[in-house]
């Protein structure tokens, strides 16, 4: 009897340290995506940001890239549409989506006026 009790404690204890660690690891993965999302979204706004404004990447239009990471075997896609506000501000919309899970998506919007010099 005291053998059945202490069993089905230990499985008790072993099914709930399996399912935290399980847990655990989804949460590790999706905040690992995340991480990678605003990575390839601020390395794109930051190249921008150094571009002179009258240069021809920052000329208006629709633009998507892919980018497909060796080491993780994920793969991205960037999307930006160029805007010209007026003569002086451009409006730059970015949005970063994984290919394999599309709900996971960052948007952002990047203002560079030429009167101020970003």
């Amino acid at each position: 009897m005291e053998f059945l009790v202490s069993l089905t404690l230990v499985t008790f204890l072993l099914t709930g340290t399996v399912q935290l660690t399980i847990y655990s690891l989804l949460v590790k993965r999706n905040a690992d995506l995340n991480l990678k999302i605003t990575e390839h979204a601020s390395s794109l706004f930051e190249y921008f940001k150094s571009l002179p404004y009258e240069s021809e990447e920052l000329k208006e239009g629709l633009v998507a890239e892919t980018i497909k990471e060796e080491d993780s075997f994920e793969t991205f896609i960037r999307k930006w549409k160029i805007e010209e506000i007026s003569p002086h501000l451009k409006e730059i919309e970015l949005e970063v989506t994984s290919e394999k899970y599309s709900q996971k998506k960052i948007r952002l919007v990047l203002y560079i006026s030429r009167e101020l010099g970003f």
